[in-house]
């Protein structure tokens, strides 16, 4: 072989190679091989993702069984806010996040997501003795009224930009903000409408003021990374056959009732 011939047979060997070393791995290729799915969840969103007596429980963890035994790998839950998700999805501190996730523009500037399996809006919480003093958004946002949210979500957005009079009082997680309107630390509390009344009707000191009104209605659907577009077909068709063959209408009633 002469000089030229090597070189030529150089650079082709080299084209060859190059989609190799500058193509990513794909998602669903190393969720199968490792046999877990790692989920980004807060622990702390009721009706979704909830810790019960050490266990985590939920709509979503109910769902999360059929996505795991459909892929065949076992769910690896992994502790997230709101507020650094984004952040730690992208540094691959999980594989996808599912949380009563609300799909909006802005999060899909950077990630992207699934098709929706749900749909919530927003309530306000109150506490059981102040249902005759909050009846409306007006009753609420007024000067010295403290409302709570967990920071870093849909909660905290409308928190501070609905309230022009009353003082947004945010918490690290959903528990802390409900935990200081039960103890009268403030006086309303930004919330799913799922989560709002699933509280109400298993904590007797709750109530939802207008429950009827719900505010800002939003998808719910899961989180992934804008590349992991196998993982996220598998994830859409996966959603259309629970759909169809009645999981996930069994999963509804079973955490919402009738709630529409």
């Amino acid at each position: 072989m002469n000089f030229r011939t090597f070189i030529t047979a150089s650079i082709i060997a080299l084209a060859a190679a190059l989609p190799a070393f500058g193509q990513a791995a794909d998602r669903l290729d190393i969720v199968l091989k490792r046999g877990t799915l790692r989920v980004g969840t807060t622990m702390d969103t009721p009706v979704f993702s909830m810790r019960k007596d050490g266990q985590l429980e939920g709509f979503d963890m109910d769902a999360l069984q059929s996505l795991g035994a459909a892929l065949g790998v076992r769910i690896e839950y992994v502790k997230m806010t709101f507020g650094t998700m984004l952040a730690d999805l992208a540094a691959d501190k999980f594989d996808i996040a599912m949380s009563g996730m609300g799909r909006t523009l802005d999060r899909a500037r950077v990630a992207t997501f699934s098709k929706p399996y749900l749909r919530y809006g927003k309530l306000l919480m109150i506490r059981s003795a102040d249902k005759d003093k909050f009846k409306s958004l007006s009753d609420v946002d007024r000067p010295g009224v403290r409302v709570t949210y967990n920071k870093g979500g849909l909660n905290d957005r409308f928190a501070n930009t609905m309230f022009k009079q009353a003082t947004p009082a945010g918490f690290d997680s959903n528990e802390e903000a409900t935990a200081a309107l039960i103890a009268g630390k403030v006086d309303a509390q930004v919330s799913d409408s799922t989560a709002a009344l699933y509280m109400a009707k298993n904590d007797p000191r709750l109530a939802v003021m207008d429950p009827e009104h719900v505010f800002n209605p939003v998808y719910v659907a899961i989180l992934l990374r804008r590349d992991d577009q196998t993982l996220l077909n598998f994830i859409n068709i996966w959603i259309d056959q629970i759909e169809m063959d009645g999981t996930l209408s069994k999963i509804r009633s079973k955490w919402l009732g009738e709630t529409p």
